[in-house]
């Protein structure tokens, strides 16, 4: 990939390939799911990296810096796993437009990543097709593919916390 392909002279194919091999290690591809005071859920990606190593998190911020892609830089509450104290951040890019922008660069290296990351780009290049800021989201209706996207995104990450169900039971009140 040449300056011209990442658009950042700064970039090279070599960051984008390391990029992509901290993400399969050390980052996390999902949909979230929130409940808006209108009582209808609204899915967002979210990806991210959570970890301890400052020198990594700095290389990270950089080349997410010179792609121009929009991320949250914050201090985790608690250590990075369940029992952890240890001090750790996380990088994590919410929007879809940042979501289809960083996986565009990166999906050629994914490896263990690579389904989650080709169904969030097909969720929100989705989404953002259909978005019209006018009529806001109330116009913009999931359809079975949208719920399916994020379904199989949870089924791939372990759905360990039964998600998977209430998306069923979400694409189900909404097909009513």
């Amino acid at each position: 990939m040449s300056e011209s392909e990442t658009g950042n002279p700064q970039v090279t194919q070599t960051d984008l390939a390391w990029l992509a091999g901290i993400c399969d290690g050390e980052g996390h591809f999902s949909i979230r799911r929130v409940v808006l005071k209108s009582k209808t859920p609204q899915y967002s990606p979210r990806i991210g990296i959570t970890n301890s190593n400052v020198q990594i998190l700095s290389k990270v911020r950089f080349i997410i810096d010179a792609l121009g892609i929009g991320h949250y830089f914050r201090e985790k509450d608690e250590g990075g796993f369940a029992g952890s104290s240890k001090q750790c951040w996380v990088i994590a890019i919410e929007t879809m437009t940042s979501a289809v922008k960083f996986i565009t660069h990166i999906r050629p290296y994914l490896i263990g990543k690579g389904f989650q990351a080709d169904c969030i780009l097909e969720y929100c290049e989705r989404r953002i097709k259909y978005f019209d800021r006018s009529k806001g989201n109330a116009a913009r209706k999931y359809t079975e593919r949208d719920y399916n996207l994020v379904r199989l995104v949870y089924e791939a990450n372990g759905d360990i916390r039964g998600t998977s169900e209430t998306i069923r039971q979400d694409a189900q009140r909404a097909m009513i």
